[in-house]
């Protein structure tokens, strides 16, 4: 069973990485944002279990064969995952549109492919997750 603990502590280790990304590493090395973007789906996969064990105690299934609620946990976790996925894709859209031009910062989206391997990378993480939790 996964807690409100462990998610918590996932989610500032990336948080913390992130700061750190923030100071330095996304401009020394540029690949940094390949493992902040796994990191983060890890993080947020933890986030959903915790969630689901929580408050979705009974998950009836009518059918006997366990694959089916296995099926049903990939797809929500990984979809929580890539939902919050694409929402973060969206703050880096807009602030690379509103805040990046009026402050000088650097942009954080600097194609669609780059985009597109941000949502692999999250959905690698997740998976990663489930398949860890033996589901």
């Amino acid at each position: 069973m996964t807690t409100y603990k462990q998610a918590v502590k996932a989610i500032a280790w990336v948080v913390f990485f992130h700061i750190l990304g923030l100071i330095a590493l996304y401009s020394w090395y540029p690949h940094y944002d390949i493992f902040m973007h796994f990191a983060g789906g890890l993080a947020v996969a933890v986030l959903a279990f915790a969630l689901f064990d929580h408050n979705i105690k009974t998950i009836s299934l009518t059918h006997k064969n366990k694959i089916y609620k296995r099926l049903f946990y990939f797809v929500m976790v990984v979809g929580f995952t890539m939902m919050i996925g694409v929402g973060w894709e969206w703050y880096e859209f807009i602030s690379d549109n509103v805040m990046a031009p009026e402050f000088g910062w650097l942009v954080a989206q600097t194609s669609v492919i780059d985009t597109m391997k941000d949502l692999l990378f999250d959905f690698c993480g997740a998976t990663c997750v489930v398949l860890w939790r033996g589901l």
